[in-house]
């Protein structure tokens, strides 16, 4: 008997944690990393990463509501006829986001919505030309995951990521004068699983 009461208190107690874990007035700061790679073949070798610090809010219980920060870095080096090529790309931005976190246990699935807009700078060097550009992305994200709480303060998260993006960007070869060259608008949709942590303050 005392087992079994002492069974049903720690049950209690776990699930008044869990469950005031994403209560309304919480605080979140965390990050977020995704599309890490890298490749090489023959002379092409290529690097991607993306960062994403965030912070939110609970406006209602389990009902998050923040912003982040996107950094992304790519870089790609080949040979060319008169040597090594480089081009290399970054970007910085800010992606509001709502969040749904479900359920009252340790593992809480979610799903969210994100927009992100972001400013783009590009840089090729190839057969002795220097071709700079600048532009912007905007996207759009819906995101499904899961979050394990280690404890009432920390979360560890995984997320799958449907990115849904259009971008711009305008050339200007400095080697000719800086003559500029409008590129149409583009879009891209692909898949991205996201790794990060979030730390949960307040009462």
């Amino acid at each position: 008997m005392k087992a079994l009461l002492c069974t049903c208190l720690i049950l209690l107690t776990n699930l008044t944690i869990t469950s005031a874990q994403t209560e309304k007035g919480r605080w979140t700061a965390g990050a977020t990393v995704g599309n890490l790679t890298y490749s090489k073949k023959d002379t092409y070798s290529s690097f991607a990463a993306s960062l994403m610090p965030s912070a939110g809010y609970f406006v209602v219980n389990n009902l998050e509501a923040g912003t982040g920060v996107p950094l992304s870095i790519n870089t790609s080096k080949y040979a060319s006829y008169n040597g090594d090529a480089r081009n290399s790309g970054t970007s910085i931005g800010l992606s509001p986001y709502v969040r749904y976190y479900i359920g009252s246990s340790k593992l809480k699935p979610f799903i969210g919505l994100a927009y992100g807009y972001s400013w783009t700078s590009i840089r090729n060097r190839d057969s002795g030309q220097d071709i700079k550009g600048k532009g912007f992305t905007s996207t759009l994200t819906p995101t499904v995951g899961v979050a394990y709480f280690i404890n009432r303060s920390v979360a560890l998260n995984a997320s799958l990521n449907y990115i849904s993006q259009k971008y711009k960007t305008a050339y200007a070869n400095y080697n000719s004068g800086g003559t500029q060259i409008e590129v149409p608008v583009s879009t891209t949709n692909y898949m991205s699983l996201g790794i990060g942590f979030q730390i949960f303050l307040g009462q």
